[in-house]
């Protein structure tokens, strides 16, 4: 009876050692992110890089939305997702708390260039032409964790001296504050510039832009092994299929290897965002 309650034992620390264990090469991984579109349109923006990814590593790879950042971000640190598509964000936020957890893989870039910008827009034919002019007025964010509907133009409204003049309100995503800007709910809003793109010619002007902001980026779990991170690494930034990169972003030419402390100064932007709006 002992020598079988020890051998049970023993296969149960032997089971938990093996899942304990780092991902390997040609195991099964996880590719995962933040639900900021729906299941289906995230599946098919990145399935053309995981079939790229799963040739170059060997390694079969699946797909996963998370419930929300906080989600994504845990199933990362915790080795349940093992690849991620971030925003700047939640990356300044993930490297600077869990730096040896989340290894950057890659920066986006557009002809060589790692970083973005935000605008702020207002209605086409209303007085509001400035930040200045938004004094006392009613402006829309998207969510509350993004990095262009929330974290810069917030930043840019507190720089201007305007923030607390403000009525503001959460509205979920950039189209939906574009959506009430141009409906006249609102005064105005932050979004990314590609959606105030969509929108050029149907009622919107953009009255402001940010600063340089540095890009989305694709990061790997520490649970994943050392030959896997190198040949994802490696695939990363040699990724250069119009196809494969277009699914993920119009307009976008490849992944730059970036120092992780680029993004300190996003970081610090964050925590005085955060200081005057609560979560």
């Amino acid at each position: 009876m002992v020598r079988r309650y020890l051998s049970f034992v023993v296969g149960l620390a032997f089971f938990a050692a093996l899942f304990a264990m780092p991902a390997q090469a040609g195991q099964s991984l996880v590719f995962g992110v933040h639900p900021f579109k729906s299941t289906s349109e995230l599946a098919k923006m990145f399935r053309p890089l995981i079939d790229y990814l799963e040739k170059e590593t060997g390694s079969s790879i699946s797909f996963r939305t998370a419930k929300n950042y906080d989600a994504a971000l845990n199933a990362l640190l915790a080795g349940d997702m093992h690849i991620s598509f971030m925003g700047p964000s939640l990356f300044a936020i993930a490297s600077g708390q869990h730096a040896d957890k989340i290894h950057l893989l890659g920066t986006a870039s557009k002809d060589g260039n790692p970083t973005f910008k935000g605008v702020i827009i207002a209605k086409e034919g209303s007085s509001i032409n400035s930040l200045a002019d938004l004094k006392g007025k009613k402006f829309a964010f998207g969510d509350r964790e993004s990095t262009l509907s929330c974290y810069v133009p917030a930043h840019m409204l507190m720089q201007a001296g305007i923030f607390e003049s403000l009525e503001y309100k959460f509205l979920g995503s950039h189209d939906n504050v574009a959506k009430a800007v141009q409906l006249g709910m609102f005064d105005a809003g932050g979004i990314k510039p590609a959606v105030a793109a969509k929108y050029t010619g149907q009622g919107l002007k953009i009255i402001a832009e940010s600063e340089p902001v540095y890009e989305h980026v694709l990061v790997a779990s520490s649970s994943v092994d050392d030959e896997t991170l190198k040949k994802l690494r490696l695939a990363v930034l040699n990724l250069k299929d119009p196809a494969v990169l277009g699914a993920i972003k119009k307009g976008l030419s490849g992944f730059m290897e970036v120092d992780a402390d680029k993004y300190n100064s996003l970081r610090q932007l964050m925590n005085d965002v955060d200081a005057k709006i609560p979560h």
